[in-house]
């Protein structure tokens, strides 16, 4: 752990689960698996990034997974024989909007584990945000 590394805020934002490290941006070679972040209710970054890990760590049952990404996760790290904290995990708060940023992460990363494209954002059709 950084110390220099702010925790996420209460704020619009993404995040990103690779398999290796970066620094400054994260690109496809550092494997990313999944890209998340909650445009339905965008203050819940910091609770959102908490479902995940949770549900990575394998706190999940068939009535109790809250964030499908994390048990994606899980299950990759099972078939893999990886352990999930050995995963990089990284979030960008304060971002104007978080389903257009999560969409251009999206098609620039081609995460691993996102079954599908997120939805479009309906206020910036066609937009870079």
């Amino acid at each position: 752990m950084d110390d220099k590394q702010p925790w996420p805020k209460e704020t619009p934002g993404i995040y990103v689960v690779s398999r290796l490290p970066w620094s400054a941006r994260p690109s496809d070679q550092a494997q990313v698996l999944y890209v998340g972040g909650n445009p339905k209710n965008p203050i819940q970054l910091l609770n959102r990034i908490g479902l995940l890990i949770k549900d990575m760590l394998g706190f999940w049952g068939d009535f109790t997974g809250s964030h499908i990404g994390g048990e994606k996760l899980w299950c990759y790290c099972h078939q893999n024989k990886v352990h999930p904290l050995d995963l990089y995990l990284s979030w960008a708060p304060d971002i104007a909007c978080s389903r257009c940023a999560e969409n251009d992460h999206y098609d620039i990363l081609k995460p691993l584990l996102n079954k599908n494209r997120p939805a479009s954002c309906k206020v910036h059709i066609g937009a870079r945000v």
